[in-house]
């Protein structure tokens, strides 16, 4: 058998009893790269299939990564929460080796989820309206109470890591799906894993100054994720994030001292007790005065209207000669 390399990976390439249909860009970066893959025997029964990354001092790490993500999603069984599917006959049917691959890289099956990410909707459509925002924060901060309840948090909250379940469609409901939990499975203490941008303070802090290994965890991840929330909401109304800088380090620096713009002065239509809410609620630099999630989910709920869709991206035409 000839392997080849996970960067080589191409339509048509074999993993384990799939084949490759699509590799997808938000599988490029970080510990993993993820392709859309059909059954051998079931070619209608599509899978998403995230591998490790291989190589490098990291190589181990990567692995375990992967391991415990699907630890966790095993775990995890709410409608927000993205769906194992089985890739394997083994004890563990939900993850496999990729022997075909350098290094056999482990790997794991998920549910295809086909409606873009919300990265790739803000993007396109530029900032959103308060009900849609809003709608969209309740259905994720509803997923993420239930997250919480299990024991976990999910650390890296980011439109990147959030995807529709399927096309979104005027006057549909949104039906955001959180991905990407390896960063949940922290397996190295003080590691700055996730996105600086949506992170919070205290995690910065801690991986600045970390604690003796003697000293539990010093900051609640829960609240955490709440301050991310906050992000990500002040993103969807603003369209861009509060802190923003050149550098990762130019970043926290502003994460860490400056306080953000109230959201009023860009958006005339935000009510001042909801941008109150936000800036001193969810972005407070101090966790133990920031709120919770469940508190979060009941004033957010508010102001998310009927909850439907109200644009969608425009389908770009196609010239009857292309293909």
């Amino acid at each position: 058998m000839v392997l080849y390399r996970l960067s080589d990976v191409k339509p048509g390439y074999p993993i384990g009893q799939f084949n490759v249909l699509e590799v997808y860009p938000e599988g490029r970066g970080g510990m993993a790269r993820v392709v859309r893959a059909a059954h051998k025997a079931e070619r209608d029964s599509e899978v998403a299939l995230k591998i490790s990354r291989v190589g490098g001092p990291n190589q181990q790490f990567f692995f375990a990564a992967i391991q415990k993500e699907v630890e966790i999603l095993q775990k995890l069984d709410h409608q927000g929460v993205v769906r194992l599917e089985r890739v394997s006959g083994g004890k563990n049917p939900f993850k496999e080796r990729a022997v075909e691959i350098e290094g056999s890289p482990w790997f794991f099956g998920m549910e295809c989820l086909r409606g873009g990410s919300l990265e790739g909707y803000i993007r396109t459509l530029g900032p959103l309206g308060l009900d849609e925002s809003a709608a969209i924060c309740h259905r994720l901060g509803i997923t993420l109470a239930y997250i919480h309840k299990q024991g976990f948090a999910h650390n890296d909250v980011k439109p990147d890591n959030v995807l529709f379940r399927s096309p979104l469609k005027v006057g549909g409901s949104f039906d955001p799906v959180l991905i990407d939990f390896g960063v949940a499975a922290k397996l190295i203490k003080h590691q700055l894993d996730g996105s600086v941008v949506y992170m919070a303070p205290e995690r910065l802090q801690e991986a600045r100054d970390p604690s003796p290994p003697e000293v539990v965890q010093q900051y609640d991840p829960a609240k955490a994720d709440v301050w991310s929330m906050g992000i990500l909401f002040y993103r969807l109304i603003v369209g861009r994030e509060p802190f923003l800088g050149v550098t990762d380090r130019s970043i926290t620096s502003a994460i860490l001292r400056a306080m953000p713009v109230p959201l009023s002065q860009d958006r005339r239509d935000i009510p001042a007790e909801l941008d109150e809410y936000i800036i001193d609620g969810c972005l407070s630099k101090d966790p133990d005065l920031r709120v919770s999630i469940e508190q979060f989910n009941r004033v957010i709920k508010y102001y998310a209207g009927d909850r439907r869709v109200r644009r969608v991206p425009k389908k770009r035409k196609r010239f009857s000669w292309l293909p």
